[in-house]
């Protein structure tokens, strides 16, 4: 992986994350008006679920091959719309509603992170994984086989300096192919947290376009 092309994600870069807050394995219940969540139960999210755990996770999880390490992943996006296109395609409803019963987190980098830059946006990264295999960009974007995305997102997680990787989500927009947005995906050793990295917000939506915003923080 020495040879793939990288993007530097400075102090301060936000990211964001969706979820299903009363689920018993992301449970994180919305706070009354004018109250906080607190920060000791959103950073038990900062353990991916995943890594000896299989849960169809596309970059990260086991890999079924005592060689290679297994990685927990911790799955976000760098722009809005990347939120809303996934939540799209998962919930079935329309875009102005996808998030409605989520919740989303606002992650702020602490410090700077380097990571895999796998986007389309960066021609290096369609010539550095054609080197890999002629049609390694098409399978590794295959949205029902994610072995490939897999064995990448491992090798990426295993190289020692990388800390994830961006991506552009394979989720259509409902506007245009150009409005897709990017996956930001950070690995860690299962069990583990993700590091360099805090939570700022919890935005919790219900039935109302506008979602509740609640800070998160220490008691």
């Amino acid at each position: 992986m020495d040879d793939a092309p990288t993007l530097l994600l400075q102090p301060g870069q936000t990211a964001f994350r969706s979820f299903n807050p009363n689920s018993p394995h992301t449970f994180l219940p919305k706070p009354q008006a004018g109250q906080h969540v607190s920060k000791f139960e959103a950073n038990r999210l900062l353990v991916p679920g995943d890594g000896v755990k299989d849960l169809n996770n596309r970059f990260s999880g086991p890999s079924y091959n005592a060689n290679i390490p297994a990685s927990g992943g911790f799955y976000s996006v760098l722009q809005q719309q990347a939120l809303v296109n996934e939540a799209t395609h998962y919930s079935g409803r329309v875009a102005a509603w996808a998030l409605s019963g989520r919740c989303v987190l606002k992650i702020r980098l602490m410090r700077s992170l380097l990571v895999a830059e796998l986007s389309p946006h960066n021609p290096r990264g369609r010539r550095f994984l054609r080197e890999l295999g002629a049609d390694t960009w098409d399978r590794m974007i295959d949205v029902e086989d994610c072995s490939v995305a897999r064995g990448i997102g491992l090798a990426i997680a295993e190289s020692g300096f990388l800390r994830g990787l961006s991506v552009q989500t394979v989720r259509e927009s409902e506007r245009s192919d150009a409005e897709r947005g990017d996956n930001l995906v950070l690995f860690s050793a299962p069990g583990q947290p993700i590091s360099g990295v805090f939570i700022e917000e919890a935005s919790y939506f219900g039935r109302t376009y506008a979602p509740e915003v609640f800070p998160v923080s220490f008691p």
